[in-house]
């Protein structure tokens, strides 16, 4: 009575079997020596436990792709204050379910969204958005004591714009932004390049603070990098270094180009209508102004 009460009293599910797959199931159960229900679960259990330490080892993976020394999964164990790195062997090996508690470590860890590691839910990194520039997002972005910000542009036509800070160990902020650092803009647009010139400029002013540094990207992988689909760090890993994030808002930089070479096509036309644009603007001219009086 007590066993029936218990099976019972378990969550039931009617399930509808395409032709010939209970057959299927019934022969695995042989083979496996259990029931055919036991044969089910046993398999729900192996497919939900492969996706866990599917984005466990692709946690990693990009990790260990990024930075130049291999992590192993003791060394994560360790770094998550584990007596031991059995149980998380055990979770990279697809033999166990983490606690949810764990999890959440080994995700501040590695950088990941805990929600996605635990469930799959959404993307793997978290991604903010931006939409106003100048003095205040330099000051934004100050505020998070960064070691490192790296401004992004895609190599693609349009010139998008992402901005990663990177902080201690692995962790670092993704920010995707409106901007597009090139002719394919309309009037608020024309804005936001002349106020985000203001951003570069106030940062380089302050560059005994700051580590700021610009890169390249091919259209890919930013796409992967704006949607938290990609390791900020393997995303710069892959980019390009460029200076344009020194140079495009001083002119007694960008007139000094002999051409585009190194940045993009028409990048010395945008940096001058850039600089027109912030001379005809008086708010952003005055913004300015005084960052080159400090």
């Amino acid at each position: 009575m007590t066993s029936q009460t218990k099976a019972k009293d378990k969550d039931q599910f009617v399930v509808r079997l395409p032709n010939g797959m209970r057959d299927q199931i019934a022969e695995a159960a042989k083979l496996s020596n259990r029931s055919m229900n036991a044969e089910i679960v046993a398999r729900l259990e192996e497919t939900f436990l492969s996706s866990v330490s599917a984005r466990y080892k692709w946690s990693l993976a990009q990790i260990n792709d990024a930075a130049d020394a291999k992590i192993s999964v003791s060394k994560v164990a360790e770094a998550v204050s584990e007596e031991t790195a059995e149980q998380l062997e055990r979770v990279f090996g697809g033999s166990a379910y983490p606690p949810f508690e764990l999890s959440d470590r080994v995700a501040k860890y590695l950088n990941v969204r805990p929600d996605w590691l635990k469930h799959g839910e959404g993307h793997p990194f978290e991604v903010d958005a931006l939409g106003s520039y100048g003095v205040k997002l330099a000051e934004k972005l100050a505020k998070l004591s960064p070691k490192k910000i790296a401004f992004i542009r895609s190599t693609a036509r349009e010139g998008n714009v992402a901005i990663v800070t990177m902080h201690d160990g692995f962790n670092c902020q993704i920010f995707k932004t409106t901007l597009n650092l090139s002719e394919v803009v309309g009037g608020s647009g024309e804005y936001d390049q002349a106020s985000f010139s203001n951003t570069c400029r106030k940062l380089s002013a302050d560059y005994r603070k700051f580590d700021s540094s610009g890169y390249l990207l091919e259209p890919e992988p930013f796409v992967q990098l704006i949607h938290g689909d990609l390791n900020p760090l393997l995303a710069i890993k892959q980019a390009r270094s460029s200076s344009w994030f020194l140079d495009w808002w001083q002119p007694s930089s960008f007139e000094k180009q002999a051409n585009d070479y190194g940045y993009w096509a028409g990048y010395q036309e945008l940096c001058r209508r850039v600089y027109r644009n912030l001379e005809l603007i008086e708010a952003l001219r005055i913004e300015r102004d005084e960052i080159l009086s400090e």
